[in-house]
């Protein structure tokens, strides 16, 4: 059994190359396969293992048996020849004892005893350390047999010297490891012997130039090299002896070489980057969204940071400085990429500096530090700056719209009663900031949930600090289709230093101040409050619980759903819903706040809504014990608000709604942009000639006195940033003004709503009307008849009536107290 028993014949190494193909040819040197090579091959392999044992053991050598093949011991050093030719032997080498004790590989003692290779003097190809090293660990051919063929022989006589050179390169090792084991003496004497005693070869007796000896580069401080620590360095077309370097040189060598490249750092010109030459010339910034901070938007080493900053500009647009060097690195395009997915998209990357970037990082530091509030995180910052933004207008509500089929989101700010697009940003920021700032900002006894959820109704309030004004936010979403809604509405929220806006300062005619100076003076009863969303009913309702001339001599309460607007003066109940809660156990949960205050003593009740018989039923019974309750109803005018408190809905009975005294007053109202007086336009060179005619003939006005808006605005009223949504700037409006119909009733009018003649009791409210519609009487007047007043009085424009409210040819007159149009 020979020890190369286990390598693949020629025929299968063939096609791997030249010189892979001899790797796996058996021991029997460079011969065609066949049964006299076989033959050959393990006469030799016996005879050179007999040799070997016997020459240790002092007895007469024979073929030594084997048991079944193992792994090779420490196959790193022993076995490298065989480890890299191919990794593909499994067997265990026969060691001989040493007169110290110390074992030899018995295969490389039969190396050293076996004859070397004849040299060739032809040109012999460049080999490779490793090709060499393996090589020269198979056995060199003992004899030649006749039968081999010509080929085989050119083939040994080519790698003659790679076979010499590898030999002396394993013999190295070996004497390396004896060395540091404290054996060298011994084991290098032997391997002397062992090469001087090899038979050599008629071309290997030629003379020839004298091998320098290896040397080894070490550090000062080490005496022996570790062998692991080695790596063999040689030339393939030069016949210089294999040399052994420490790794700790190679690699201190590859890292000066790397600091070699690193000293030449590019400038701005060479990477075709701008240079920012200092911090003041890089432009406006919101914040810096690089830091060490939880905050930052993109958290980095105090190292990275004296080498990389960046900044947003504007919600979702970044701008990156770095120094040349840095700019050129595989982590600047790492940080690039992480802002992208942070949804910030660099819009400009420049060179700069490490002093530039200090710089920068130093002058937002000095920034923040000022601040009296400082944000909390990038996604509250967007939040803040939308409401920032809508307070700067004048806004009073905000409605965000993110669609499914719209790459971008829509922001629009309702200024002077219309809407008007301020921004489209990404939905990823959007999302994150409604996200942060429910979570974060919310008033807790106040939201409908923890979390934000698109997918439910949810209402909230959110107190901010705007500038020196304290806001409150009032949160409704809502989903849509294809998406989802925020209404977000801008209301007072300074409880220490509050306003009221008064009713005359709403724009209500005397004769209407005069009903609801009367409204104070009243024991019991309800005053119901009407109009569309956004018509000011709670800003009236909170003014009626202000104006009590005896509130300090009162217990008030009110009743929210949320709270909005602060009352310091009165003890408010907020209602929270939650975004799982019906109907019927939102409505519950309402009757039994209202049940609780009939049980503490109350003076007069503001209720936000009345929206189910329950709670209308506790209303009537408040108002019916000399409780005055106001409250606001959904309906389109006076009628229609007692059609729906006396309807199947609200089933309140008609003979509580007609009884005297129940119904204090009703109302329906509508808020109105005015006109800019700076830019304002005639409204007989605007309007159309039919128009202006209904207007004189039908209403009896006079039409020289009216006037209509100039949509491209001015100076004074231009509102620049703010768009309509077929692209024309918000302008030619102020502040909106209140159109209200105000009614108390008569006996005459109970009378029709006992009798539930609707068309009779509207006959009697509308008949009651004794002056022409440019009269500031409002008495018996409707919503759209006070807005014909102020039109005929140039303050608002006549068409926003014909569009908005209904056409001058559809509305119907009533005759008033003298039988006349």
């Amino acid at each position: 059994m020979s020890i190369f028993s286990g390598v693949e014949s020629d025929d299968v190494q063939s096609s791997r190359g030249f010189l892979k193909r001899f790797r796996g040819v058996r021991p029997n040197a460079f011969v065609e396969p066949g049964q006299a090579a076989a033959k050959a091959a393990g006469k030799a392999a016996g005879k050179a293992a007999g040799k070997a044992a016997g020459k240790a053991t002092g007895q007469p050598g024979q073929e030594p048996t084997f048991r079944e093949p193992m792994r090779a011991i420490n196959p790193t050093v022993s076995f490298l020849g065989r480890k890299l030719s191919g990794d593909d032997i499994e067997d265990v080498e026969s060691f001989t004892e040493l007169d110290a004790g110390h074992a030899v590989p018995a295969s490389r003692q039969a190396v050293a005893d076996a004859p070397a290779p004849s040299v060739s003097t032809q040109p012999t190809l460049p080999v490779t350390t490793s090709e060499a090293a393996a090589d020269c660990a198979r056995p060199a051919p003992l004899e030649q047999d006749s039968s081999a063929s010509a080929a085989g022989a050119d083939m040994a006589s080519t790698l003659g010297d790679a076979y010499a050179e590898g030999e002396k390169a394993l013999r190295e090792l070996d004497a390396l490891i004896a060395a540091q084991q404290g054996t060298a003496e011994q084991v290098s004497a032997p391997a002397a012997q062992a090469f001087a005693s090899e038979p050599r070869t008629a071309a290997q007796a030629q003379p020839q130039q004298p091998e320098p000896q290896p040397q080894y580069r070490q550090d000062t401080e080490a005496t022996t090299p570790d062998p692991a620590d080695l790596s063999l360095v040689a030339r393939a077309d030069s016949p210089e002896p294999v040399q052994a370097v420490p790794r700790a040189a190679v690699a201190a060598a590859t890292a000066a070489e790397v600091e070699e490249d690193d000293g030449d750092e590019p400038t701005g010109e060479q990477n075709g980057r701008p240079v920012l030459a200092s911090a003041d010339a890089l432009p406006d910034f919101k914040r810096i969204v690089t830091g060490t901070d939880s905050d930052a938007t993109l958290r980095l080493s105090a190292a990275a940071r004296k080498e990389f900053v960046a900044v947003e500009i504007q919600p979702g647009i970044a701008i990156v400085a770095a120094t040349a060097r840095f700019s050129e690195r595989a982590q600047f395009t790492t940080f690039v990429k992480d802002l992208a997915a942070r949804d910030l998209l660099v819009q400009e990357e420049m060179i700069a500096t490490e002093e530039v970037i200090a710089a920068i990082y130093e002058g937002k530091k000095r920034e923040v530090t000022g601040n009296v509030e400082r944000e909390a995180s990038r996604a509250i910052g967007n939040f803040r700056d939308i409401i920032e933004a809508a307070h700067s207008y004048g806004a009073s509500d905000i409605a965000i719209e993110p669609r499914d089929f719209r790459g971008e989101v829509e922001v629009r700010f309702r200024v002077n009663g219309d809407k008007y697009t301020y921004r489209r940003l990404p939905k990823n920021i959007v999302r994150r900031a409604l996200s942060a700032a429910y979570s974060d900002l919310v008033q807790k006894n106040t939201n409908s949930g923890n979390s934000f959820q698109p997918s439910a109704p949810q209402s909230a309030m959110i107190p901010l600090v705007v500038g020196r004004d304290t806001i409150n936010l009032r949160w409704q979403s809502a989903p849509t289709v294809g998406g989802y809604d925020v209404a977000l509405r801008l209301l007072d929220g300074n409880f220490k230093n509050y306003s009221v806006l008064m009713p005359h300062q709403m724009g209500l005619a005397p004769s209407q101040l005069a009903l609801i100076d009367a409204l104070n003076y009243v024991s019991g009863g309800i005053t119901v409050l009407t109009g569309e969303t956004g018509s000011g009913k709670t800003t009236l309702l909170r003014a009626l619980s202000y104006m009590l001339p005896d509130r300090e001599l009162k217990k008030q309460f009110a009743v929210s759903e949320p709270s909005e607007y602060p009352l310091p003066w009165l003890s408010e109940i907020s209602i929270i819903r939650r975004p799982d809660e019906s109907d019927d156990e939102a409505n519950r949960k309402y009757a039994e706040v209202v049940r609780t205050l009939m049980r503490m003593d109350p003076d007069d009740v503001t209720i936000s809504e009345v929206r189910d018989r329950v709670v209308m039923g506790l209303v009537a019974e408040l108002g019916l014990t000399g409780h005055p309750v106001r409250f606001s109803l959904h309906a389109g005018d006076i009628i229609s608000a007692f059609m729906r408190m006396a309807g199947g809905r609200l089933m309140l009975p008609i003979d509580e709604l007609a009884a005297e005294g129940f119904v204090n007053a009703v109302g329906n109202q509508k808020l109105i942009p005015t006109l800019c007086p700076h830019c304002k336009l005639p409204a007989e060179d605007v309007m159309q000639q039919s128009d202006l005619a209904l207007l004189r003939t039908k209403f009896g006005l006079d039409t020289s006195r009216m006037a209509c808006r100039n949509h491209a605005g001015c100076q004074h009223c231009r509102l620049d940033g703010l768009f309509s949504r077929d692209g024309k700037v918000a302008g030619g409006t102020k502040r909106p003004t209140l159109a209200a119909e105000l009614y108390r009733p008569t006996e005459e009018f109970r009378e029709r709503i006992a009798a539930r003649d609707w068309a009779g009791a509207r006959q009697v409210w509308r008949g009651e009307r004794k002056t022409t519609f440019d009269n500031e009487d409002m008495t018996g007047k409707t919503v759209y008849e006070h807005a014909l007043f102020k039109a005929s009085r140039g303050e608002i424009d006549p068409q926003f009536m014909n569009r908005s409210m209904q056409s001058f040819a559809q509305y119907r007159v009533f005759p008033g107290a003298d039988g006349k149009l």
